[in-house]
């Protein structure tokens, strides 16, 4: 009970220390949570980007784990194909996957790097040849319509040798078509020779995404296949769509174990180079947000130190100044012997205290502030060319923060509090009692 009793009357005594002098609290106060304002929004900003640019890719058709050609990761090449893509698309459909996996969507894609062309207009797009009610379960074009409609059966067109597509709004609104007009598609066939195709725009597609928007046209795969090598059904990948994106990892080793043949091959790459194909899980498709991520996980407490600097600054002028104010009452009290550790444990704690309510303070407004543009999001339409160069963000950005940035705030707010007393809890333990009472400091 005794040691209760010290530490309620340490409590108090550092309690009205930082309020003895209320403006210079109030500046400190003020100060911390201006610095833990701007914590939370940098980190709520950060993990909305991230979170962006994840459902974008997913949204857009690269869902949670792809099959592609062998070597796809390494060179990154999409004109490849994948042999045996019937049997194999067999093979995954009559998977029985496990609970947590289901329900697993999948949905095969042809793609070619190739021209959208009307008049002397002219852009470079990846024209993609999808399945359209298989598509529907991996990708959100169908939701992004606002114009026409999704893409029609392959039989209304096959009598006039005009083939239907969607267009993203970004190249509508730039070469000023609209639905019904015809556009030219250019690309290589099997013989490397350049071909094209007559293509009647039957709806306009807006996503999230300006690049998108701008390099992705939608065509039946049958009928890409047939202009790249008539009578053929070719695939490039195969996108497959799970739970959630934690369930990424856990579908690519599932995957591995059912489709791959490890009795044959010693290493995963000599089984993908029997095999043929390979198996890419998200962030193996897009590595630049899984190094974001782990960017933003290494600089969290940099950044946090950073926009707290002025906030310890402030805190160390001021106790320092409550320090020199105080030498007298120090100095008696060290001459009726109290303790070196007593005096230091309460500036400490003068510290802490004033820097827990300004990071309180901060979390409330800051907090207030992210979830409040979680729900409107904070729209970048300024910036959409440096926003299309990262490629499957959005040009919104809903911010989002976790409990565990809100623990590190705390961890850091207390952290820079003790590193700011530490100085004036020197000074203060090195006050003469003599000098200090006889007014000689």
């Amino acid at each position: 009970m005794r040691l209760l009793d010290k530490a309620k009357f340490l409590a108090l005594f550092a309690w009205r220390s930082a309020l003895r002098h209320r403006r210079r609290s109030l500046l400190v106060i003020s100060t911390a949570t201006v610095g833990m304002t701007g914590v939370l929004f940098s980190m709520g900003f950060s993990n909305g980007m991230v979170d962006s640019m994840i459902r974008g890719g997913v949204e857009s058709g690269m869902g949670h784990v792809q099959i592609r050609p062998a070597g796809f990761e390494k060179e990154r090449k999409i004109d490849r194909r994948l042999k045996n893509s019937s049997s194999l698309l067999e093979r995954i459909e009559g998977l029985n996957m496990p609970p947590e996996l289901s329900p697993t969507h999948v949905a095969p894609r042809f793609e070619r790097e190739g021209l959208l062309r009307i008049g002397s207009y002219q852009e470079g797009v990846v024209i993609t040849g999808i399945d359209p009610e298989k598509e529907k379960s991996v990708s959100s074009f169908d939701d992004w319509i606002i114009e026409g409609s999704y893409l029609p059966s392959r039989q209304e067109e096959d009598s006039t040798g005009i083939i239907p597509c969607l267009i993203g709004a970004v190249n509508a609104n730039r070469m000023e078509v609209e639905l019904d007009d015809y556009v030219i598609l250019t690309l290589g066939n099997h013989a490397s020779e350049s071909v094209s195709i007559r293509a009647r725009i039957v709806g306009i597609f807006q996503s999230p995404m300006t690049g998108v928007d701008r390099h992705t046209v939608l065509v039946h795969r049958s009928a890409l296949s047939e202009l790249y090598r008539e009578g053929s059904s070719q695939t490039s990948n195969i996108t497959l769509l799970t739970t959630g994106l934690a369930a990424s990892a856990k579908l690519d080793q599932f995957l591995e174990s059912q489709l791959l043949q490890p009795e044959t091959a010693t290493t995963r790459n000599d089984i993908v180079a029997d095999d043929d194909f390979e198996i890419l899980s998200f962030f193996q498709l897009q590595p630049q947000i899984e190094t974001m991520l782990n960017y933003i996980d290494d600089i969290k407490g940099i950044i946090y130190g950073v926009l707290m600097s002025g906030f310890a600054l402030t805190l160390l002028n001021s106790v320092l100044m409550s320090v020199f104010e105080r030498t007298r009452e120090i100095g008696i009290q060290m001459a009726i012997g109290t303790r070196k550790g007593f005096i230091v444990v309460s500036i400490i704690l003068e510290s802490v205290i004033l820097a827990m309510a300004g990071a309180i303070t901060g979390f409330v407004i800051g907090g207030g502030l992210v979830v409040s543009l979680s729900i409107t999001g904070i729209p970048l339409g300024s910036f959409a060319g440096g926003v299309e160069m990262i490629g499957s963000m959005s040009t919104i950005v809903y911010p989002r923060i976790t409990m565990d940035d809100i623990a590190l705030g705390f961890y850091v707010a207390i952290g820079m509090s003790i590193l700011a007393s530490i100085y004036p809890a020197y000074k203060a333990t090195h006050i003469q009692p003599v000098e200090a009472i006889g007014g000689r400091h």
